[in-house]
């Protein structure tokens, strides 16, 4: 939201600058621009629609233009940590799964409420843990991707850490109650 007011509030400046000079005054400009040597003001051509549009139609041609810095620098690689963690948190999903599976056939109950519906229907826990997996990956790379770069990788070494800690927790459990 404060992207698109700051390219309003531009076009709107820069409408105003436009729609404010009058033919003298880029007469004036020529003429300068003419006796000298060097281009020091370049004139750009009077609107043909009255001030008060131009706003409007020039803010969708600001939005378009959005700076980043990859135009600069050009793409940046991923480090190959970030794949790894992506590989490791599908894992360890497939691990929870397994572990759960375990724990819940040696008498154990699902200590998470969010689960406990499911963990009775392999296919629909497999789903879950699916979707858990792909909505980790895909909010990690969408943060890659805008720019995040620290947070993408922070976020999924946290969200590993902690299903591994669910992970060995459940198999802790499993093994306690042979």
């Amino acid at each position: 939201m404060t992207r698109s007011i700051s390219h309003l509030v531009a076009a709107a400046v820069t409408a105003f600058a436009l729609g404010a000079a009058t033919p003298v005054q880029a007469q004036e400009l020529m003429a300068a621009n003419a006796g000298a040597a060097m281009v020091l003001f370049p004139v750009a051509p009077m609107p043909l629609v009255p001030a008060i549009a131009a706003p409007v139609a020039a803010a969708p041609a600001a939005q378009d233009r959005a700076f980043d810095r990859s135009s600069f620098t050009g793409p940046v690689r991923r480090p190959s940590l970030l794949p790894a963690l992506y590989a490791s948190q599908i894992a360890l999903q497939v691990l929870d799964a397994h572990s759960t599976s375990k724990a819940l056939g040696r008498g154990a109950h699902e200590a998470n409420p969010l689960m406990k519906g499911v963990v009775g229907n392999r296919g629909a826990m497999m789903a879950v843990k699916a979707g858990v997996a792909a909505g980790t990956i895909f909010l990690a790379e969408r943060m890659w991707k805008r720019g995040n770069r620290v947070g993408a990788i922070a976020t999924m070494l946290v969200v590993n850490g902690v299903t591994g800690a669910v992970v060995a927790n459940n198999y802790r459990v499993a093994s306690s109650l042979r």
